[in-house]
């Protein structure tokens, strides 16, 4: 019970580094200092792999142009699952349950296919490269 109750305050804790700044929308987290777009685009737009990677290193958005593909790794801070809707952290106003395309292509595969995030489950899978997918860019703070 001492556990279970450390893991939930741990959980509070976390959530609670995330924060939304409506008038740029973006997403902070305090937490690892990353900044987050969270626009409409992020539910519209949707591209391979290859398109995505360029995509959010050429993205000039809210006077910034340092963007990029976020790793599964960045994606899982992300990952609440005690939203059942989308498990995405609720500072988030966009999102779509289904892929996020996350930045490493697999060199086993040939770089074939590439990491994604799923939100209908908070957890990462990984598919072919060519398929559209969505993409939220991140940068460091």
């Amino acid at each position: 019970m001492k556990y279970l109750l450390l893991l939930c305050m741990t959980s509070l804790l976390l959530a609670a580094n995330l924060k939304r700044d409506n008038s740029r929308e973006q997403v902070l987290d305090e937490s690892t200092n990353l900044v987050w777009i969270d626009n409409v685009d992020v539910v519209r737009v949707q591209m391979s792999h290859k398109k995505a990677v360029p995509y959010c290193e050429n993205l000039s958005y809210a006077g910034k142009s340092s963007w990029r593909i976020p790793t599964l790794d960045e994606f899982k801070t992300i990952v609440d699952k005690s939203n059942e809707k989308t498990y995405i952290n609720k500072a988030f106003k966009y999102n779509v349950p289904t892929g996020y395309w996350a930045l490493k292509a697999h060199i086993r595969t040939f770089w074939f296919y590439a990491d994604y995030m799923n939100f209908v489950s908070g957890t990462g899978y990984y598919d072919n490269r060519n398929k559209d997918k969505f993409i939220r860019c991140v940068r460091n703070k």
